[in-house]
């Protein structure tokens, strides 16, 4: 017997919810899910659950899971061995896909087409934009000759088509790379990333390329220190070139960058230490998106108090102030007015990105505002209940002693 196996995807859910809506699944005999081998991983993306059975949900478990969590689900699954695919549901939205759809019989051309995948119903749902990407998986395995089948999707990938395995190279171009120990019957499925040489001379596209939640015009039509070009240059300068980074992994640029800083004293207002940030941050948005802004963080050096120059590398700034979230949206400002200084050709489209902030400050301002109003409507409502209540009853004791005197 081959291997059954099911992995669900649960893009922007917290593990807790995930796992309440596997568990209340469970309890569907149809599904047969065993909750003692369930295992679950949480990451930036979202979670993962891995269920191993010779039952598989299907579609109908894909729908089940989506509407328990209210959150989309793409559910993935190995069939004996033999091929992969997936079900998903997000809202209205649905798609399905098999890399082999005559696997249980003919099937005609209308079952062939619901079968072959739709990357514009993923995209948005999943943290990734890029169809184009999506498409080289989502093909049908009778459709190639041999020589084909022995190729990969993308470069770097670990599984070519016609291995079930390769869903887990989907998976990882999604933005979930396998997240659990070795399997039953599986090969090493540990995350195997290119190195830095090979992702610069290809130009490979993030692992995870999210949308930015503000600011995603910036990194649409300007070069920033995210760019192939950026990373280039900055490889060969003086210091960062003895680290010899572009024969590592972006893991291994990541840790090896973090580990140096602990080496330094000081390291925010060491030069070196603020070049390799800018590395690790390409890194990082190569591998997880915008949590790439924490290491640009450290790209540059601004103390409240004290005289200490100002930044003055354009690419660090639109980079930093494209990958701010609302949070950060002070610190975005900054930048931005920085880079009207520096970059004066530029002005009108930092100009509309400070308005943009400016506009959804307002508008979350608004909406707080309306929340406020409407928590103290409730807040009153409920004292005069309360108020009323207590007002009846003691209207109702004092009738009753009245009775009691007559």
């Amino acid at each position: 017997m081959g291997v059954f196996l099911q992995t669900a995807l649960f893009p922007g859910c917290e593990e807790s919810a995930a796992r309440d809506a596997v568990e209340t699944a469970a309890k569907n005999p149809a599904f047969q899910i065993n909750l003692k081998t369930c295992r679950y991983a949480q990451s930036f993306e979202g979670t993962q659950v891995l269920m191993e059975g010779d039952c598989l949900g299907f579609a109908t478990l894909a729908k089940a899971l989506a509407g328990l969590s209210e959150n989309p689900v793409m559910l993935l699954y190995i069939y004996d061995g033999d091929f992969w695919g997936y079900d998903f549901y997000g809202g209205k939205e649905e798609d399905h896909f098999r890399t082999r759809p005559d696997s249980f019989g003919p099937v005609n051309p209308r079952e062939k087409q619901r079968l072959s995948g739709n990357p514009a119903a993923l995209s948005g749902w999943l943290p990734t934009w890029d169809m184009e990407m999506m498409r080289r998986y989502l093909v049908h395995w009778s459709d190639l000759d041999k020589e084909e089948l022995e190729e990969t999707a993308c470069p770097g990938d670990q599984f070519p088509y016609g291995d079930c395995w390769q869903m887990t190279d989907f998976m990882a171009r999604l933005g979930f790379p396998w997240a659990f120990d070795q399997v039953r019957e599986a090969p090493p499925l540990q995350p195997s990333y290119p190195k830095l040489r090979e992702i610069l001379e290809r130009e490979l596209p993030p692992v995870s390329k999210e949308a930015s939640a503000a600011g995603q015009a910036l990194l649409d039509k300007l070069p920033t220190a995210l760019s192939y070009d950026y990373i280039r240059r900055l490889l060969e300068e003086d210091g960062v070139r003895e680290f010899g980074f572009p024969e590592k992994t972006p893991p291994e640029i990541v840790e090896e960058v973090q580990q140096h800083r602990w080496t330094v004293n000081l390291p925010e207002m060491n030069p070196l230490c603020r070049r390799l940030a800018v590395l690790a941050a390409f890194c990082a948005f190569w591998l997880r998106g915008s949590i790439a802004w924490g290491f640009l963080d450290y790209a540059t050096y601004e103390p409240r108090y004290g005289n200490f120059p100002k930044p003055t590398d354009v690419y660090v700034l639109r980079a930093r102030a494209a990958l701010a979230d609302y949070s950060k949206r002070h610190r975005a400002w900054r930048d931005l007015e920085r880079l009207i200084e520096l970059d004066p050709d530029n002005r009108t489209l930092y100009e509309a990105e400070s308005k943009r902030w400016l506009d959804m400050e307002r508008a979350r301002e608004s909406d707080m505002s309306q929340y406020h109003d409407r928590i103290m409507r409730e807040f009153a409502e409920e004292k005069r209940k309360e108020e009323e209540k207590e007002a009846r009853r003691l209207q109702l004791i004092l009738e009753k002693r009245r009775k009691k005197k007559t």
